[in-house]
């Protein structure tokens, strides 16, 4: 049987993002190529440009919901109606929430991926925090779903650690990485960023600029290691919440000609970023599962991570690990990879097998396998 499945994510339909959105479109390429399984894409909304959109609706025959962003979410929410198949010529049989925000309101089958539960188990990392919008999604997906996807182990256990009764259809799903990480970028991907002259070696940051992304920490950490070291910082992302003493930060005589923020930047450009970049960064306090890691590692830059949540689970023993909390431990990792080339070899080497055992290919075999489990359960 090759079930046909509603793929409801609103980030498939979004004009900007990385994390989540790169999931949703990883995801659906993948599961498409392999086969055993007809995705329907759709979404509460998009705020792509209307060419962008109906290019997108051509190629991919994305479905919008009738009752629009917060007609949607609403309804959903409060009501649990209308089923979302009543609103799709399509003959479904399972509906898959890719990237659990809210309910689904549907009587099909269900399937739910959940990222993290960030909002409810650290909520002092997310701005315009609804966590009883969260609560609810989270209560359907215990309740009804067939299957429970956590992309990590780590996002595993906070599901269980709330709903422990659900242990029997939570499974953990590691996500992938795209076979272009792998590859040569295109340098000229970079024409017109603002980036330090080609002689000198750059420390790459990526993400939006949030708390839990722990950007402040880094920049603390910064100012002991610029002391002994010739690298400037790159901060690829958008801008993010609570900013105030990153800015002043940011704005200090002593790190400002040293510290380029680019802003959001495109998938070729993050590619060629990754490839030039000395070393990458990423001390988070909270992931639910960290993709940029792998796709560095893909590049062949070594990596400096958090030993925090999933983060550890993800780079194994290919990055070195540190206290978030602690500028000196991050400074000290940092001034130690810049000055150990036996180290950046062995991180290289490790990085790049490890991120060849996270491949979308085999993602996509197992949601195959979770779709197919569901239509015939």
């Amino acid at each position: 049987m090759t079930p046909t499945v509603a793929y409801f994510a609103n980030q498939f339909a979004a004009a900007e993002g990385h994390g989540m959105r790169r999931y949703a479109f990883e995801l659906y390429d993948a599961i498409t190529e392999l086969g055993g399984a007809q995705l329907v894409p759709a979404a509460g909304w998009s705020n792509l440009a209307p060419d962008a959109l109906s290019d997108l609706q051509t190629r991919t025959s994305l479905r919008l919901m009738k009752t629009g962003r917060k007609g949607t979410s609403l309804a959903w929410t409060l009501a649990g109606f209308p089923p979302m198949e009543w609103m799709m010529p399509d003959q479904l049989d399972v509906v898959h929430s890719v990237c659990m925000g809210y309910p689904v309101a549907t009587r099909k089958p269900l399937v739910v991926t959940i990222h993290d539960l960030g909002p409810l188990t650290h909520p002092e990392f997310f701005s315009h925090n609804r966590p009883w919008v969260m609560e609810r999604a989270l209560k359907q997906a215990v309740d009804k779903a067939a299957t429970v996807v956590a992309i990590s182990q780590a996002t595993a256990d906070e599901i269980l650690s709330l709903h422990p009764q659900a242990a029997d259809r939570v499974r953990v799903v590691h996500s992938g990485v795209a076979e272009r990480f792998f590859d040569e970028p295109d340098p000229a991907a970079l024409d017109g960023l603002d980036l330090p002259p080609d002689d000198v070696p750059f420390i790459l940051t990526a993400g939006s600029l949030n708390p839990r992304k722990n950007v402040l920490g880094v920049m603390q950490a910064l100012r002991h290691a610029l002391q002994d070291i010739p690298h400037h910082l790159v901060l690829a992302g958008g801008g993010g919440w609570d900013m105030e003493q990153l800015q002043q930060e940011l704005g200090s005589s002593d790190l400002a000609a040293r510290v380029h923020r680019l802003g959001f930047v495109s998938d070729e450009a993050l590619r060629a970023l990754y490839r030039r970049a000395a070393m990458y960064l990423h001390p988070s306090l909270y992931e639910g599962f960290g993709l940029t890691l792998l796709e560095a590692m893909a590049a062949g830059t070594p990596v400096v991570t958090s030993n925090r949540s999933s983060l550890p689970e993800i780079a194994g023993d290919a990055a070195l690990l540190v206290d978030p909390t602690d500028p000196n431990a991050i400074a000290e990792a940092v001034i130690r990879l810049a000055n150990d080339q036996g180290l950046v070899d062995t991180l290289r080497e490790k990085g790049f097998a490890r991120a060849r055992s996270f491949s979308w290919n085999k993602t996509a075999q197992t949601m195959k396998e979770i779709y197919q489990d569901a239509a015939s359960g």
